[in-house]
């Protein structure tokens, strides 16, 4: 039987849906998106997170055909999780999923250990494949006992 998913309001760039349980936001883009789209997104991703209470959530984010520039990484490391992480009230867990060439490139913006990275009370793995970034957040869910499933 499949997980219950309530589907959320949508930005016509991106597809959000909450899992209740065991809960996650997954959130997927329907194509490439501007630096201006991806901070309405994470807009987006933070009120529905405090909505649900939801600490866990997968990002997919393969659709993206370049990198973002350097200054929406800069936002997001010192303005975005600082807030994501006082306005949750928890630490959150997000898997991001991109394309390889933006993998390989992460630490040259400025994350050193991509498959397992803090930044500013935000626990963060980035990977190519969806299964591994549910493994990943399964991992932090297990002082809990619960595990996402695949959608």
């Amino acid at each position: 039987m499949e997980p219950e998913q309530t589907p959320l309001p949508v930005l016509p760039f991106y597809n959000l849906v909450f899992q209740p349980a065991p809960p996650l936001l997954y959130g997927v883009t329907v194509r490439p998106l501007s630096p201006l789209e991806v901070t309405e997104v994470c807009e987006l991703l933070l009120a529905t997170a405090v909505r649900h209470a939801c600490p866990y959530w997968m990002l997919d984010g393969l659709r993206q055909q370049s990198p973002q520039p350097q200054a929406l990484h800069n936002w997001m490391r010192e303005e975005y999780f600082p807030r994501v992480r006082r306005e949750l009230k928890q630490m959150p867990f997000i898997a991001f999923l991109v394309p390889l060439f933006i993998w390989e490139a992460l630490p040259k913006v400025g994350y050193d250990n991509p498959l397992d990275e803090q930044v500013q009370g935000v626990r963060m793995g980035w990977f190519t494949d969806p299964k591994q970034g549910l493994a990943w957040l399964n991992r932090h869910r297990a002082d809990v006992g619960t595990s996402a499933r695949s959608l």
